[in-house]
């Protein structure tokens, strides 16, 4: 499973109040229906637990779209980061490959 991120992947320190919008595919390139699943969006630093790890909204289920806005304290500090989203429902877990996240000093 794949995921494009449709905003940059980059964003200053301290940004909060903007969605990140994502779209997930299956391995055969066509969009993966999110119906009846939760996505979370998860980053972190290697070897560390994840900062942030928040539910998405589903925008159009069918397509794989949904968003995560981001929340103060979310990137208080620059640094480079892995994300990933992670989709469940009751019997079912699976997740995208980790991609990396960049936030920049701010200013």
């Amino acid at each position: 499973m794949t995921v494009a991120i449709t905003d940059k992947a980059r964003i200053p320190a301290g940004t909060f109040g903007i969605n990140l919008q994502f779209t997930v595919y299956d391995n055969d390139g066509t969009a993966h229906n999110l119906t009846g699943l939760t996505v979370t969006f998860k980053v972190w630093k290697a070897g560390v637990s994840p900062i942030v790890s928040g539910s998405c909204t589903i925008d159009v289920a069918a397509s794989g779209t949904c968003h995560y806005t981001i929340v103060t304290g979310d990137f208080d500090n620059a640094g480079k980061y892995l994300w990933e989203l992670e989709l469940t429902k009751a019997n079912y877990k699976d997740q995208t490959e980790p991609a990396e996240f960049i936030v920049t000093e701010s200013g």
